[in-house]
């Protein structure tokens, strides 16, 4: 998918930097094809021209020529364009749709030919941070999530199997070896299926990780590899309506007293 392929190279091969400033000239759509359209729709009705008009006015070709690099058509996603300080920029994420027009915003960018694109995206108003599908922890919060999962599964998998032979079996005093055995084979099964299978998981989903590490050291935040942001999900009202979204603010309070971090 073009999703994973740019999540991928951005944690890699590519500078991020940070952007902050207003959002003007939003606009929003469910897919590139649609949000092309509706800016150029909007444009011919303002009939904009000359100054910086002419940035907003190259807005349609500059996303165009970059589409393919920064565009996702995905369920529940939206891509946005806009301008922040003179500069087209332009991403997608799963509540785009609740940016405005006017929002102040801390973004952390790269350059991709004409445009700046969107990595992650910070409202400064009510600390909203928007980041790209699966990359919700830094790398060792990720492997640790990872093993939490196994171990949690372990200890299931261990209260099932010996309660299901304790009720079931007698055991008898005179013959040890046999329950010895089959004791042995409860606790060492899960243990050689459940955390290699999780380590694997752990490998095959790594990148979404390192992104995210990157996205955190971009912005500062302490102990990036560390970091899980799911910590901080909690419910925006949205006029006569509320959607789950991350709060950097409570996301980083929680992430500081975790790791006893002092706030600069």
């Amino acid at each position: 998918m073009v999703a994973e392929e740019n999540n991928e190279n951005a944690s890699s091969d590519e500078d991020f930097f940070i952007v902050e400033g207003k959002l003007t000239e939003f606009h929003m759509a469910a897919t590139n094809v649609n949000l092309l359209g509706k800016i150029e729709s909007s444009l011919a009705e303002k009939n904009l021209a000359g100054g910086v008009t002419a940035v907003i006015n190259g807005m349609p070709g500059a996303l165009a020529n970059a589409a393919m690099l920064s565009f996702y058509d995905g369920e529940d996603m939206y891509n946005f364009a806009g301008l922040v300080n003179g500069k087209v920029v332009c991403g997608v994420f799963d509540n785009a749709n609740k940016l405005k027009d006017g929002d102040v915003v801390k973004l952390v960018v790269t350059e991709r030919r004409e445009i700046l694109h969107v990595h992650s995206l910070l409202r400064i108003g009510d600390s909203l941070l928007l980041m790209p599908l699966n990359t919700y922890c830094g790398e060792r919060a990720f492997f640790r999530a990872c093993m939490k999962v196994a171990w949690r599964f372990t200890l299931f998998i261990w209260i099932v199997m010996f309660g299901g032979f304790f009720y079931s079996v007698d055991i008898s005093m005179d013959d040890l070896v046999k329950p010895l055995i089959a004791c042995s084979i409860i606790l060492l099964l899960p243990l050689l299926i459940i955390f290699p299978f999780e380590y694997w998981t752990y490998k095959s989903m790594r990148y979404y990780s390192e992104y995210a590490s990157a996205i955190f050291t971009a912005y500062g935040f302490p102990k990036p590899d560390d970091l899980d942001i799911r910590g901080g999900i909690t419910m925006y009202k949205d006029q006569s309506y509320v959607y789950g979204g991350v709060n950097c603010d409570l996301a980083l309070r929680r992430h500081r007293s975790k790791y006893n971090i002092q706030s600069a």
